[in-house]
Formats: C-alpha cells, sequence, structure tokens
C-alpha cells in the first residue's frame, strides 16, 4: 500500500510525523511505535538490508545514549533512542520505498528550490560513477602489490588517489555541463510524467495525521 501513495503525500506526511516524534514526550513516542510498525511492514521483505542500516546508525546514536546513562539520565536515553530510531524507520518506509528520482519530481513539486534540486539530482546521479572508479582505482593499486600501511607510501598514494578522482570529478562535470547545454538546457530539468493524486493519497495524508493528534491529543 505504502508504495502505490503519491511521492507528494509521502514526504508531506514523513515531515508532520517526524516533527510531532520528535516534540513528542516518552509515552508518546511509544505510542506512535504501531504506526511506524505498519508502516514499515513492506521493509521486513528486506529484513538484512533495514537491520543493518540500523547498527549503523545505532553506532553512531550510542555515544549519545551512553552520555545520558553516565549523566544519570536514563530517561532521557531512552527517548532520544526511540525516537531517533522511529524517525529512521519511518523514512526508510515512506521515503526508500519511492525511486530517487520521483522523490525530487515531488519535492519540485512541493516547491523546493529548483538549484538545490538539480545539485541532489547529479549528485545523485553520478556519485555511483565516482564510486566506481574509486572501486577501479583501488583494485588497480592492489594488483600492483600496494598494501595499506601506516608509512608515508601509503598516505602519498591515498593522496594521488584522492587527487586523481577530484581530477576525474571536475573534468566529468565539464563534460556533463556542455553536453547539458549541447541539448537545449536552458537551467531547469523538464518533466514529461506528472503525478495526480487519487482519493486514497488524500486518506493515507488525512489517516496519518489524525493518529499522530490523536497521539499528542490524548496524551
Amino acid at each position: 500500500m505504502v508504495e502505490k501513495v503519491d511521492p507528494r503525500f509521502k514526504i508531506v506526511s514523513f515531515l508532520i510525523l517526524a516533527w510531532l516524534i520528535a516534540l513528542s514526550s516518552i509515552r508518546e513516542t511509544i505510542s506512535f511505535l504501531p504506526l511506524v510498525t505498519f508502516l514499515s511492514l513492506p521493509l521486513f521483505k528486506n529484513f538484512k538490508r533495514i537491520w543493518k542500516i540500523l547498527l549503523f546508525a545505532d553506532s553512531f546514536l550510542l555515544l549519545v545514549v551512553l552520555s545520558q546513562l553516565l549523566l544519570g539520565s536514563p530517561e532521557v536515553a531512552l527517548e532520544v533512542f526511540l525516537r531517533s530510531n522511529l524517525i529512521l524507520l519511518l523514512s526508510l518506509s515512506l521515503l526508500s520505498t519511492t525511486p530517487t528520482f520521483e522523490l525530487l519530481h515531488a519535492l519540485h513539486h512541493l516547491k523546493v528550490p529548483n538549484s538545490l534540486l538539480q545539485i541532489a539530482f547529479l549528485t545523485y546521479r553520478y556519485l555511483h560513477e565516482v564510486r566506481s572508479r574509486y572501486t577501479a582505482a583501488v583494485k588497480s593499486a592492489k594488483s600492483r602489490g600496494f598494501k595499506a600501511r601506516t608509512d608515508k607510501f601509503t598516505y602519498q598514494t591515498y593522496g594521488n588517489l584522492i587527487g586523481n578522482l577530484l581530477t576525474y570529478s571536475f573534468l566529468k562535470s565539464e563534460r556533463v555541463y556542455r553536453a547539458m547545454l549541447c541539448r537545449g538546457f536552458s537551467g531547469y530539468f523538464p518533466v514529461y510524467r506528472h503525478f495526480k493524486a487519487s482519493p486514497k493519497d488524500f486518506i493515507f495524508l488525512a489517516l496519518t495525521v489524525a493518529y499522530g493528534a490523536v497521539v499528542v491529543w490524548k496524551f
């Protein structure tokens, strides 16, 4: 169900619910758990990947939680842990179920500045290419017998690698920009397929907002 909801409505629902969770008390935060769990049901098909994402995020969150425990504030530590994980699960269930380009298109309809969307679009589009370039360079270095150590040669090798990536990225951006100009680029990307809201989208938004309102009002 969640995958078929209009991305514009999913973004608005996420922002409202994340705002309510971030400002809620511990009892209100726990009350949001059933809704977030229900919305996250489609993610359980790829449970291993979701589990890795949560563990990676919680590895940074652990320092904050431990600091609060050492300061004698276990309730604050629990609030921070629950809020952060609920918001992360909410973003995964509502945003990761939509292709990146559709999310950017939806943000365009929500009046996000066009320049920011273009930067995000091009960054996402060519980030994988830069990564593949980096992976190829590392494999090439290892095939020549390179082994990472804590010495001057290792630092120099990684410095050269980063410099090559920066040079490649700059030259690639120039070529892409000239190619875009040759194809008539005038400051914005034309979109030929637009979203069309349906009754189920309005129902989804109304139900999620109503749930949040009931939780805040009741507790």
